[in-house]
């Protein structure tokens, strides 16, 4: 079975993560797998960019630079990225796509691929799977919705653009989408059963097949580092409780850093001893977000190499995560699989990972007192309860998401179509 994954990148961000890792599961399992690629940062023969040349280079940087304008443009930045499906190639005449029994569709923005780019596929008559990294495949434009429900029904006056009406661009795109998906046979799937229950429900995709399979992890790369000798290689003191935030920024309102920043000052209030305690931030963080925290933050900066980024898991106590909206982030299933637990709002995809009080905490969303509660009802746990609940986090990784058990659902649902 010959399977091409097509994606923006084949390592810079979670999608493009997530991709990979299930293109390397499929092969480990024998399956003849490819990734085609607008932007190839790996030195794997088995990543093929489609930019092959001076021109194609060139043409690709166009395609991102006009895309990246159109969301500044166009879009209000404090709602979240709304990517328009303007820019994109047309690979069709591709060998290895005229060569597939499965076109596997992944995270296209950033002037990949456009709407036209997926008809002049379409026309191939080869089976397309897309798997669903957020919302953008069935909403007008959003890659997360933001509380806004208008894809349940049609999209239009939307709160993310600047220029907003009853025919604005969310509407023709929505409309586009429609047009397109009518005139196609697409299957999904989703990493999340949240994100295939929105897909469900969505007016774009109500009557697919949705099939809901994870991401897996590199359960071999991602392990418990002795927590002393990584905090040694960190320099960060060993005999503190430390309280770990990731994110690209801390500026992304979607990954919820105001809300630990509040739950932090309430927990120094009523914790005793709350020296003890010190701040983590694994990605860039503006100081201006975190100089009135009463704990001492330690910056570990932007960190690409994975062994690097699991000794940050090891070197932390607790990993705190509260995404407002998530589908199922790497980081989380990295967190446990390090054996660090984590503490989350009940949102998306996090209760496909955290069982409540076994792995970590599953607060209400937005309850910035429950998030404390979660931190607390950890940071007060006896040693040896601390130490059970380390190990599920890990057990649950082992259950459900290695390479091997996620590449055999691939395998098992890309068969079925043949």
């Amino acid at each position: 079975m010959k399977i091409i994954h097509l994606t923006n990148s084949d390592s810079k961000g979670g999608a493009a993560r997530a991709c990979y890792r299930i293109h390397k599961s499929l092969q480990a399992l024998g399956e003849d797998s490819y990734i085609l690629t607008q932007q190839k940062l790996t030195d794997d023969d088995s990543v093929v960019s489609v930019s092959e040349n001076i021109a194609g280079n060139c043409s690709a940087f166009i395609r991102k630079g006009l895309d990246w304008l159109s969301i500044e443009s166009l879009s209000i930045k404090e709602r979240g990225r709304f990517t328009f499906p303007f820019f994109g190639t047309d690979i069709s005449k591709n060998e290895l796509l005229n060569n597939a029994d499965i076109i596997s569709l992944h995270w296209i923005n950033e002037g990949f691929l456009s709407l036209n780019s997926l008809k002049k596929l379409k026309q191939l008559n080869k089976t397309i799977i897309w798997t669903f990294h957020d919302m953008w495949a069935f909403t007008g434009g959003c890659h997360y919705a933001g509380g806004c429900e208008k894809y349940l029904v049609e999209c239009r006056n939307c709160p993310a653009l600047k220029i907003s009406g009853y025919n604005d661009q969310a509407n023709k795109i929505f409309n586009a989408k429609k047009n397109l998906y009518n005139s196609m046979k697409l299957s999904a799937i989703t990493c999340s059963n949240w994100l295939a229950n929105e897909a469900r429900n969505s007016e774009l995709l109500k009557e697919r097949n949705i099939h809901v399979i994870p991401n897996p992890i590199e359960t071999d790369i991602y392990i418990q580092h002795d927590k002393i000798e990584s905090r040694k290689k960190l320099n960060l003191q060993e005999d503190k409780f430390l309280i770990l935030f990731v994110s690209m920024t801390v500026k992304d309102e979607r990954k919820g850093f105001s809300f630990l920043i509040n739950a932090l000052k309430k927990l120094y209030k009523t914790t005793k001893n709350a020296e003890n305690i010190q701040l983590l931030i694994l990605g860039a963080a503006d100081e201006s977000l975190i100089n009135d925290l009463p704990f001492k933050v330690n910056l570990l900066g932007r960190l690409s190499v994975p062994t690097e980024i699991a000794e940050c898991y090891s070197a932390a106590d607790l990993f705190v995560a509260p995404s407002l909206e998530d589908n199922l982030p790497n980081t989380v299933m990295e967190s446990l699989s390090c054996c660090t637990p984590v503490i989350a709002f009940n949102i998306g995809g996090m209760p496909d990972m955290i069982e409540h009080k076994q792995n970590g905490y599953l607060a209400k969303e937005k309850d910035e007192e429950d998030l404390m509660n979660g931190i607390l009802w950890y940071y007060n746990l006896q040693e040896n309860e601390k130490k059970f609940i380390n190990a599920n986090a890990r057990q649950k990784v082992l259950n459900n998401f290695t390479p091997e058990i996620v590449g055999k659902k691939y395998q098992e649902f890309y068969r079925s179509f043949l």
